[in-house]
């Protein structure tokens, strides 16, 4: 996950820099790369300010969410790729933008630095809310529940191992292939996967409590 989270913030950053570049290079040879406008100051801060908002921080925010998404909800499926186009495009109109009104470089590059800073504010809000998310308890525990759990794990002799991590019941299963992982959403899960031969489900505060359930009616059985 630091490595996606590096991947887009060096992204960022060169695709700033490459238009800035690419201008001092092109100037050195007298050949302008910018269209000739003639607007007046507040009409320039307006689009300025308007590609910023609408366009640019909201794919910073959205390449974030991706990230959040795939690496912490465990939402495979989802693709970086999308995330990552969307960020260079708005990116480069961006820069090419503050370019072309002749931003002063202080703005320029502390934009960027607004950037990572907001960033990073998404992934704190999005930790936090799927953080108390997860705390609320989701399964009601009795015998009968316990039953079914055990049922969907593949029965009492497929288990190895049960126990928890925060708000997550970890179970160690000898044959992956008798898990029902759907069918505990309908039981209070909030999301499960599956890592080799552990099962990790989404239960909530209460998941110390399942987890002592179980293993206490396992201990009956056996």
């Amino acid at each position: 996950m630091k490595k996606a989270h590096l991947t887009n913030l060096i992204l960022i950053v060169i695709s700033y820099l490459f238009l800035f570049v690419l201008s001092l290079i092109l100037n050195s040879y007298d050949i302008n790369m910018f269209l000739k406008v003639n607007l007046a100051n507040n009409v320039q801060l307006i689009i300025i300010l308007g590609s910023y908002i609408l366009l640019l921080i909201p794919s910073v925010i959205y390449s974030s969410v991706v990230i959040f998404s795939k690496f912490i909800a465990h939402r495979r499926k989802i693709k970086l790729a999308l995330s990552r186009y969307l960020l260079i495009f708005t990116t480069l109109i961006v820069s090419y933008l503050f370019l072309l009104f002749d931003v002063a470089y202080y703005f320029y590059f502390g934009s960027i630095i607004l950037l990572y800073f907001i960033y990073f504010v998404s992934l704190y809000i999005q930790d936090y809310l799927f953080s108390h998310k997860q705390q609320a308890p989701s399964v009601k525990v009795n015998q009968e529940v316990v039953e079914k759990f055990l049922e969907l794990f593949g029965g009492k002799d497929n288990i190895i191992n049960v126990n928890y991590e925060q708000s997550r019941l970890r179970v160690e299963v000898k044959d992956v292939k008798k898990l029902k992982l759907e069918e505990l959403k309908s039981l209070g899960a909030k999301g499960a996967f599956v890592a080799g031969n552990k099962l990790q489900a989404v239960i909530g505060s209460n998941a110390s409590q399942l987890e002592n359930a179980i293993n206490a009616y396992l201990s009956r059985l056996n």
